[in-house]
Order: structure tokens, then sequence, then C-alpha cells
């Protein structure tokens, strides 16, 4: 075999044996993380036990959002989006009378981040905790493979690390898993570590580098974070400010300030074989997600390149028709199990 021939052999066996997964809220629910409803209702219980005085200034805007000014919000039946939507508008009438908390947004957003955040860490396995299923799909994923998700929580990152297997959120470290994720993560912060301004950086903060490209403000994270122990000793609009890109209006703002994870997304694609996306709902107004995928999704087809899509949502094959009608495609209208663990393996096996 000629030097050129084995180059290209050598090409062709590294993209067949590299995947990309993207990860939706569904990948987690097996593992007690809950899903929208359910994380606003619980989340502003936290939120109204530890932290009552802003918590009745976040409530009385939603009063005012859904139009129920003398009876009580049921959080677990309302629409989160349309509730940071409103909460975005609040901010921007606080922009305009120069009375906005911080550059990071309004103090009722942020302290209605850190307690979603708190919510979702204090339901994340970790350890000994973490189920059969998550140790199954992180022992087979391997460093070539790149993990897109628009999950905040830390479960992927707290089985990696359990099983002892390294991950990077920029790409800098050559010999990890890739985890890219889209829309933040509760371990994370965006600008210098301070609390009420002052510098400080208690909980080991590392740099995810972004400001080496063309952003302006840096992205920071903390393995810490992932341990809800750690939250116990931290309040909110302190250090603790995690960056977490919210539904509604305010995302176009959010996801700004990691668009350098946005950027030229094919880089995920272009030298990958297989795509598995796992419980990820594309609902029709969510503009951002569906537009990265119509960008890409259409156009990964041929050389066996398959395209597997895992999801029991009802609405699944609807919304992800314009790349279902491809050959490449297949719809999986059911639960993420162990069962799809086993296709991965099989796949990766006999590619």
């Amino acid at each position: 075999m000629t030097d050129e021939k084995a180059d290209t052999y050598s090409f062709e066996r590294y993209v067949k044996e590299s995947r990309v997964f993207i990860l939706g809220a569904g990948f987690s629910v097996a593992a007690g993380i809950p899903l929208t409803s359910t994380l606003l209702s619980l989340t502003m219980k936290k939120f109204s036990n530890e932290c009552e005085w802003i918590f009745s200034r976040v409530d009385g805007y939603a009063k005012e959002c859904f139009d129920s000014p003398d009876t009580e919000i049921d959080y677990s039946k309302v629409s989160f989006s349309e509730l940071c939507t409103f909460l975005e508008y609040i901010e921007l009438r606080e922009y305009g009378g120069g009375e906005r908390w911080a550059d990071a947004g309004s103090r009722e957003k942020l302290v209605l981040k850190y307690y979603l955040a708190k919510t979702i860490v204090e339901r994340t396995p970790q350890g000994n905790r973490i189920p059969q299923l998550y140790l199954d799909f992180a022992n087979q994923l391997q460093e070539k493979d790149i993990i897109i998700s628009f999950n905040w929580d830390g479960l992927l990152e707290n089985t990696l690390d359990f099983l002892g297997k390294p991950y990077t959120y920029n790409f800098s470290e050559q010999n990890a898993i890739k985890l890219c994720k889209l829309h933040g993560s509760v371990n994370w912060r965006l600008g210098s570590p301070n609390d009420l301004g002052k510098p400080v950086n208690t909980l080991d903060w590392q740099s995810l580098r972004f400001t080496e490209g063309m952003m302006q403000t840096e992205m920071y994270y903390t393995k810490a974070l992932l341990r809800y122990e750690t939250w116990w000793n931290y309040s909110s609009l302190g250090e603790v400010q995690p960056f977490l890109v919210l539904p509604g209006y305010g995302k176009a703002f959010d996801v700004r300030a990691n668009a350098a994870l946005w950027y030229k997304p094919e880089f995920a694609f272009w030298a990958r074989h297989d795509v598995y996306i796992i419980g990820l709902s594309v609902s029709p107004d969510d503009f951002f997600i569906r537009s990265f995928f119509l960008s890409n999704l259409p156009y990964i087809g041929g050389n066996g390149r398959k395209l597997i899509i895992i999801s029991p949502d009802d609405r699944a094959p609807e919304n992800y028709n314009f790349v279902l009608s491809k050959e490449h495609a297949e719809l999986l209208n059911e639960d993420f199990s162990n069962n799809h663990v086993v296709i991965m393996l099989d796949r990766l096996k006999n590619t």
C-alpha cells in the first residue's frame, strides 16, 4: 500500500470510528432529572423557601404574564418559555432606565437561573447512584466522539468522571471526549468570578478560553458545582451565577455569550460517521435548534453514514420531517434505553 493510500485508509477509518451525539432533556429523564414543567415547579418552590423577597418579585411578574393577579400560579402548568420572555421584557425596561442589576442580566433572571441550576444539581446522581444506562453509554464513548448537548445538567460529566474518562468543554484536549454545551451548564459562569464586584475564586474556576477568539467576555467552569454539597455554602448573586440559556425571546441574546460553540458547527459533522439525536424535542418555535439542524443534518448521508433519532415524543415524526424524508435518517419513537447503546456498539463494530 502506498503512503497516499495508507493515509486515505487511515482517515476513512478515523471517520468511521468517530460519531456525533446530540442530547436533549429526554436523555437525562431515566436518571431522575425533571423535564421542564416539573423543573420549573420544583425550582419555584426552592426559590420561595430560600429567597422569598426576590421570589415575590418574580411571582408578581408571573401573575402579570399569565393575567392571574389574584390567583396563585401553578408553575407545573404554565409556559416556562412565556415566563422567561416576560422577564426579558422586564429586563429591557430596567436596561432602558439604567436600573439593570448587572451586565449578565436582571437580578430576577440571575436568581432564577441560580435556583434552576441548584434544583437540577440536587437531582443529578453521582458515583454509585448513576443508573447503569448512563454508565454503559459513557463507556462506549471514545475521544474521537463529539457530544453536542442542549442540557444544563452535569449528568454526563458526573458519569465520565466516575469512569475516569477525560472530557473537554472547549476542544483544547485532543485525547478527551468533546462535550459541547450550546445552552450553557449549571457549573459555568459568564465573566470573571467575583462576589458583588470583588474578584474571588474559591471554586477553582477554569477559563473556557472563548476570548482567544472573537468573544469579548470569558466563560468559566468549575467541577465543584457539579456536587450538590458545594451549593450549601453559596448564595445567589455572588460567586455562583450559572450561565444557562433560557427559553423564549431572550435566547437570542443569551446564545451570543457562547457563540464560539455555535460558530460553524459543521466541524462536528464533516469528519464524523453516525449521528445520534437522543431525547431532543424540536419545537416549531425553537428557531435556533431548528436552524442548527436544517443547516447540517440533511447533508450527512453517504458512505454508510446514518442519522438515528431516539425520541418518544408523539410530535417527533412531524418535527423531524425535514430530515426523515432522507434515506440516511431513522426515527426510533421510544424512550432512550440500553437497547440503543447496543445499536451504537454494533454499528461502531460493524461499520
